[in-house]
């Protein structure tokens, strides 16, 4: 079931709320109990044999943390070091067992059947132990088994920690329907079914045919490589930060608060800045379990490189059992070794208007060559790309003719026959360039759905926000009617219901 899909929002969604509030005015024991109930519900709707794993994760997690805070503090380690290398088995044998038998076999790897949200409900329950062995509290298991299962986050993140959900349980006031919040979770979903609807899912064919070629070898231009992978950053952008959305505004639903996930992470004019800004709970958790374990800054600034190196290389090993993420991730720890060197090597202070340009170019350019390696389905079609991005690639003229495979009849008119053959080829063309334009100028000077309705929580690194100006959310008529409006042209453009990017992670 998507978030993306009529049965979602007509049947389930409403049911879910419903039950939710009904079984309150009962207790709210009652109510966790429901949506615990609800959420692996909506889990079981994709494969139900494998609602049995996180069933029993979280009965075996929650009855560990309970020995953990009974134990003298050496067994407390014990167990603690014992239920996380467990957690980690598990999400290794579904995920990277075949990728390890393909190295010793000396194949490629094959596509492993994951069960849906493995990673994410995993890192979740270390978060959880490690949290519960420092802070003992005591903890109810319908309120952890709700924590854990809770349909807005359970897929695709945000990844929520315990002391962000965990004390919102305890609050009876959360239990009984808040009309604002709900006002203000409906705009949120809305806003960010429009990023998935209207914008990731029509960049999608402009990414797929280019990256398809590439994958058959077929040639492709330069223009073409670049605009792909321009394309598909920001088809990964308004997917992901559009599910990221949902889940915020649905969390409201229930008069729960989930984290952000992302800050306009486009704006950024540094590398550094762009990973705090990006997929912001995941870089919260990889610095807290993995950077800052391996002496994080401590130790100078080699160590620093190198537990950067190993953290984004991880990093990029969680996504996916594939050559292709660990090489992404081998290349954000570059990129983050040189931007901390250019930092020390041009000291504190303000760059000029000039400065910044170039460094969010150059960030950019950075990002969207990652992205090669992150989109491609082996390292043959990501070099394949590579290549044509940094001029060594080739497109054949003969192929070249078909630029007018999207309607666009551009060797006619719109554009001379000679610069498209030898320029955009035949796997990219001016709407495609026109299209991912319009969502970069979104991406870069629309306010963030979070900027919009003022969504806040404690940001450490809040020089982001910007005025939203005219795109400001109030409770008020004529926003309503713009947001009914807005739903109507999204339902209206749900010709398939795409699954969202970060499924597959």
């Amino acid at each position: 079931m998507l978030f993306n899909s009529t049965e979602f929002i007509f049947v389930f969604l409403p049911l879910a709320v419903g039950l939710h509030f009904l079984a309150a005015r009962r207790s709210p024991t009652a109510a966790l109990a429901t949506t615990a109930i609800t959420s692996l519900a909506f889990y079981a709707w994709w494969k139900p044999p494998f609602v049995v794993l996180p069933l029993l994760s979280i009965v075996l997690n929650y009855l560990l943390a309970r020995r953990i805070q009974q134990a003298a503090p050496a067994t407390g380690r014990a167990l603690l070091i014992a239920g996380i290398v467990a957690n980690l088995l598990v999400l290794c044998y579904f995920k990277y067992s075949d990728f390890l038998l393909s190295i010793v076999e000396g194949r490629s790897p094959g596509v492993p059947d994951v069960p849906l949200a493995l990673s994410f409900t995993t890192f979740v329950q270390i978060a959880f132990l490690v949290e519960v062995s420092r802070h003992p509290a005591p903890i109810r298991f319908p309120g952890y088994a709700m924590f854990v299962s809770f349909f807005p986050h359970l897929i695709a993140g945000p990844i929520v920690r315990w002391n962000e959900l965990g004390p919102q349980l305890d609050e009876a006031i959360r239990y009984r329907v808040n009309w604002t919040n709900v006002a203000l979770g409906l705009t949120i979903f809305c806003l960010g079914l429009a990023k998935k609807v209207l914008i990731a899912d029509n960049l999608s064919p402009y990414v797929g045919l280019v990256f398809d070629a590439a994958a058959a070898g077929v040639p492709v231009t330069g223009v073409a490589a670049w605009g792909a992978s321009i394309a598909y950053s920001l088809q990964l952008y308004f997917d992901f930060s559009g599910y990221s959305d949902m889940a915020i505004g649905l969390g409201l639903l229930f008069n729960l608060r989930l984290p952000l996930n992302f800050a306009a992470p486009f704006r950024a004019t540094s590398i550094i800045d762009l990973w705090r800004r990006w997929h912001i709970t995941l870089s919260r958790f990889l610095r807290d379990f993995v950077y800052v374990p391996l002496g994080g800054n401590a130790g100078g600034p080699a160590r620093r490189s190198l537990n950067l190196f190993i953290t984004m290389v991880l990093g990029g090993l969680w996504h996916g059992a594939n050559w292709t993420f660990i090489v992404w991730g081998a290349l954000q720890g570059v990129f983050l070794t040189l931007n901390h060197a250019w930092r020390s090597w041009r000291g504190p202070g303000r760059a000029s208007p000039a400065g910044r340009l170039v460094g969010w170019l150059l960030t950019f350019g950075a990002f969207a060559v990652g992205m090669t390696f992150f989109r491609a389905p082996n390292i043959e079609t990501a070099w394949h790309m590579v290549a044509a991005m940094t001029g060594f690639g080739h497109a054949p003229v003969a192929e070249l003719r078909i630029a007018d495979h999207d309607g666009w009849l551009i060797a006619k008119g719109y554009v001379s026959d000679v610069f498209v053959r030898t320029w955009l080829g035949a796997h990219w063309t001016v709407l495609a360039s026109l299209v991912t334009a319009v969502a970069l100028a979104i991406a870069l000077f629309v306010p963030d759905t979070m900027e919009m309705v003022d969504y806040r929580e404690d940001e450490p690194h809040s020089n982001w926000r910007r005025s939203a100006w005219i795109f400001a959310w109030q409770p008020t008529v004529p926003r309503l009617a713009l947001i009914v409006a807005l739903f109507a042209l999204v339902f209206a453009n749900i010709n398939t219901f795409s699954e969202f990017l970060y499924f597959q992670f």
